[in-house]
């Protein structure tokens, strides 16, 4: 009977132990969730890096644990705050933008460069199809049938007039603090475009946007920067006015009138004719801080090897617009539709939790 006893209060004093050492571990591993770094991810606002940033944070926050949060920032304060260790990622950096701080910062260290997220990219000035070639469907007739080039542009400048100065046209430039609103200002000097046309810069890609999407749908005439791989162009059929080729020394010009100082009017009649040329057709990587990059090689290996590529991102874009869906939505769509993809950048147990977790939304 003693015995009995003694092995019953034995029994329940390990199970004791072995609960308290559970409960103990499940902390520790609580703790350990909890105590990995929050990994923040840029988001200097357009829709393939919103796109990009909530796919790399998905598998980020259920693959590897770590918590991730997006920071709207501009690209000046994105470019500081990825040296100064504040920003962890960047998804898109459309370095032929800001080559000079590019070059430096990977040479002295300070960022990391990772692989491309996507293989091509275009940028620069476009118009509506319908403007030049017509569009019997919609009883448009042609309004600039020779409108090839940035050279053609100053005889229609009456067709795209600006509403508030109309002895000008107006060209709609890219969002105020993205680098490339300098770019396109340098190159409308170069090109003399300032004699007749005004430029106008949105605050947001929402309004940029809008301002081509607008005019489209009502069949009216637009010229404006934009870009690809975006769901507009793949939604709109627009064409890429022709410029000078791309060039090193003219990107250099470039390069040095927007570090020299304020890109405004008061360059304006200054700017050589050399400083005009074609943006060019890169492929886009990815960038970590360096201190992320030492803190978090598993990310890093992750990240590095993340690929997506132009036309995927041309169909994302376009599932999320048509069906005005919120980015998270057109992650998991992603996900769904693209798993060879996704699951080729990950070990088998990262793919496995991804996808546990992607089995209960």
């Amino acid at each position: 009977m003693f015995i009995r006893k003694k092995s019953v209060l034995l029994f329940l004093v390990t199970a004791m132990f072995i609960f308290s050492a559970c409960q103990a571990a499940a902390v520790e591993g609580e703790e350990a969730v909890e105590d990995k770094e929050l990994i923040t991810f840029a988001d200097t606002q357009w829709q393939s890096l919103w796109i990009n940033n909530a796919i790399a944070m998905y598998i980020v926050e259920h693959g590897y644990g770590y918590p991730t949060e997006s920071v709207t920032v501009t690209t000046a304060v994105m470019q500081q705050s990825l040296v100064d260790d504040e920003v962890d990622v960047i998804m898109e950096v459309w370095w032929s933008n800001i080559e000079e701080w590019w070059d430096t910062e990977r040479q002295s260290g300070t960022i990391v460069e990772l692989g491309e997220i996507f293989e091509s990219s275009a940028q620069g000035f476009y118009v509506p199809r319908y403007v030049i070639e017509g569009d019997e469907e919609r009883g448009i007739e042609p309004m600039a049938p020779d409108l090839t080039s940035v050279d053609d542009l100053p005889k229609y400048k009456d067709l795209f007039a600006d509403p508030e100065d109309p002895e000008k046209g107006l060209i709609t430039s890219c969002v105020t603090g993205w680098n490339c609103a300098e770019v396109i200002r340098i190159k409308t000097y170069a090109y003399g475009l300032d004699e007749t046309f005004n430029i106008v810069e949105p605050g947001s890609s929402g309004a940029l946007d809008a301002g081509i999407a607008g005019p489209y749908k009502k069949g009216e005439p637009v010229v404006s920067y934009y870009w690809e791989p975006t769901w507009l162009l793949g939604v709109y059929d627009m064409v890429l006015l022709e410029e000078p080729e791309y060039t090193d020394e003219c990107w250099a010009e470039i390069t040095e009138i927007s570090a020299a100082g304020v890109v405004d009017d008061s360059l304006a009649g200054t700017v050589p004719s050399e400083a005009g040329c074609s943006f060019e057709n890169i492929g886009i990587p990815k960038a970590v801080s360096a201190g992320m990059a030492d803190r978090n090689p598993d990310l890093v290996e992750f990240l590095d090897t993340m690929f997506i590529g132009t036309d995927n991102l041309n169909k994302i874009s376009a599932y999320m617009t048509e069906n005005e869906a919120e980015v998270e939505e057109a992650a998991i769509w992603y996900f769904e539709n693209y798993e060879d993809q996704w699951r080729s950048w990950l070990s088998e147990d990262v793919a496995e939790k991804v996808a546990t977790a992607l089995a209960s939304e």
